[in-house]
């Protein structure tokens, strides 16, 4: 697919959250019509040179008293003029900070009566060619005034849908104010941002920095866009393999792949998908098999809680205290705190790699793997940890011993499927 980038108005509140720069590919920036000053500006700019954002001009009608968002009666030649004034105060910022402005996009209900109108459309491109010249781009709508007056003047434009706003049956949006207008759930976003970023209408998708729970919201649209943005990679003739976003609960991305038409087996590994499909009857098409994937649903679901208990007795407990700068009494203390998740299952039957470990217990598996390690040894790799379910060779560092456990049953398989909850419970030597 065509890369999708995530757009985040920013610059109207106070206290906005330095993430939302962060993870915006485009900050379109408040120049004073409806919110913002000199000062927020300023800000806004020097966050996008911080995180490598693309700064733009977000104007609006005059009216910071309704935030922008009330119809007014302009007349266009005022409207270009308003237009000019707001993007010119963030172009002299901009120099001053050496961050080019390259794109504009109108805000709120002048968004909606320039792509309407094509003498506002024709007025807020003028506006904007005046204050930030030809080398611009007009951020709107997939059709309409806006988008042609935008190609008329020579200009790039770029087609927007909005992941945190509901629609109507004709497309357009839900007015604010009416139920379903402005989406906070996460799920609803995630859809809507797949949706449209595998639909091919769209070029960006637009979280408001305004709504509720925007971080949470931009952090999982940004993640399902970058997901999107890495085709599935050919494994052969019969397999392909997904990048396999954090947040998409590892067994039920295996059963949503599984269940696709002509699929023989999906493995999951630490950070993909592999698919392996009859190449008699390829599955359906890659945009919808990872559609398919990253609408699955995140890791809310609750798997049962399995508890092991643990003797930490392990020939390298001292070692993995020492690097972390800790008594052996709190690496155990650390690792036990933790519930965690089944990331995948491998590299022998029934191990799983679970994670993440307290951050500062995290140790590097050994240079020189061990010849033989005794089954139900419990280890720490990086950021992992695990159950060794048979005696083998292994180079993770051990810290206990499992007692009572089966980690793999010929007859019943693995005990720890993906996803699954765990947590480490000491008991006294």
């Amino acid at each position: 697919m065509t890369r999708c980038l995530l757009n985040i108005d920013l610059g109207e509140l106070p206290g906005e959250d330095e993430q939302l720069y962060a993870l915006a590919h485009l900050a379109n920036i408040a120049c004073g019509g409806h919110a913002g000053d000199a000062a927020s500006m300023r800000r806004a700019l020097e966050l996008c040179e911080r995180h490598g954002t693309l700064a733009g001009a977000h104007p609006s009608y005059a009216d910071r008293e309704n935030f922008g968002r009330k119809a007014l009666d302009v007349a266009p030649e005022v409207l270009r003029a308003q237009v000019s004034e707001q993007c010119g105060q963030l172009a002299v910022l901009s120099r001053e900070r050496g961050v080019p402005v390259r794109h504009a996009k109108p805000h709120g209900a002048l968004y909606h009566a320039a792509n309407k109108s094509p003498a506002l459309a024709r007025a807020v491109v003028d506006g904007v060619v005046e204050a930030l010249g030809t080398d611009v781009t007009i951020v709107g709508p997939g059709t309409g005034a806006l988008s042609d007056a935008a190609r008329a003047a020579g200009l790039g434009y770029a087609r927007e849908g909005f992941a945190d706003r509901g629609t109507l049956p004709d497309g357009s949006l839900i007015p604010r104010g009416q139920p379903g207008a402005v989406l906070t759930d996460v799920s609803q976003a995630r859809e809507n941002t797949v949706r449209l970023a595998t639909g091919g209408t769209v070029d960006t998708l637009c979280v408001h920095g305004d709504t509720p729970g925007a971080v949470v919201l931009a952090r999982e649209v940004r993640a399902m866009l970058d997901a999107l943005e890495q085709p599935p990679e050919p494994l052969g003739d019969s397999a392909l393999r997904l990048v396999l976003p954090e947040s998409v609960d590892r067994g039920l991305a295996r059963e949503a792949l599984s269940a696709l038409p002509g699929v023989r087996d999906a493995v999951i590994t630490e950070s993909h998908a592999c698919v392996y499909f009859d190449p008699e009857t390829p599955p359906e098409s890659p945009a919808l098999v990872l559609t398919r994937l990253r609408v699955a649903p995140v890791m809310h679901v609750e798997h049962p809680l399995i508890r092991i208990r643990v003797r930490y007795d392990g020939e390298d407990l001292a070692k993995v205290a020492e690097h972390a700068g800790l008594t052996v009494e709190e690496v155990v203390r650390r690792h036990t705190a933790r519930e965690y998740r089944v990331r995948c299952v491998g590299f022998l039957p029934g191990f799983a790699y679970l994670g993440d470990v307290d951050p500062s217990i995290a140790c590097p598996r050994l240079p020189v793997p061990r010849t033989r390690v005794p089954a139900l040894a419990v280890g720490i790799a990086g950021t992992r940890t695990g159950v060794y379910p048979f005696a083998s060779p292994g180079g993770w560092n051990l810290v206990g011993t499992a007692l009572d456990f089966t980690a793999f049953d010929p007859q019943r398989g693995t005990e720890l499927q993906l996803g699954a909850r765990v947590r480490f419970e000491r008991v006294a030597t």
